[in-house]
């Protein structure tokens, strides 16, 4: 590989590691990033299967163990983020739903996070903001397709 190759790639692994690292913090002050992902995973549930989600299913979604999505979900339950309500299909499956407060927090996140790409599409423009929408989907494509690691957030 030509050095300048190398340089190249080396400047695009730091630039998608930066990104990584941009958003470790929740943009709702007291929430930890983990417990984010917790509220939008049971929020998608509850969308698509119009009831909430098992910690098991949270767990598989999200590639973490179960014990694990229980302490977060414990924390926010005690934060009147989530309650836990007895599965009417099978009163043997406990589910986990968001609560008013729960609603709440997510669609001051969801602000928060359009605001700051709203933010970004006015920096840069138009024609610019689509390039990059363009180079960003190819590239997720590309590294989807050649690389046989999970890509966090996704469905198997």
């Amino acid at each position: 590989m030509e050095s300048t190759s190398r340089d190249t790639t080396q400047k695009l692994m730091d630039a998608f590691a930066r990104f990584r690292r941009l958003h470790r913090d929740s943009p709702i002050p007291g929430l930890k990033h983990s417990e984010m992902r917790i509220l939008f995973r049971i929020r998608k549930n509850m969308a698509v299967h119009g009831c909430g989600a098992r910690i098991s299913e949270i767990s598989h979604m999200m590639h973490v163990t179960s014990p694990t999505v229980t302490q977060l979900v414990n924390g926010l339950a005690k934060s009147g983020y989530v309650e836990r309500t007895i599965d009417p299909k099978d009163r043997r499956s406990i589910r986990v739903t968001l609560t008013k407060q729960g609603e709440d927090v997510l669609k001051s996140a969801a602000d928060a996070f359009f605001s700051e790409f709203n933010g970004l599409v006015t920096h840069l423009g138009e024609e610019k903001s689509n390039t990059l929408i363009e180079l960003l989907t190819e590239s997720f494509d590309y590294l989807r397709e050649a690389t046989p690691i999970f890509i966090a957030g996704e469905q198997e």
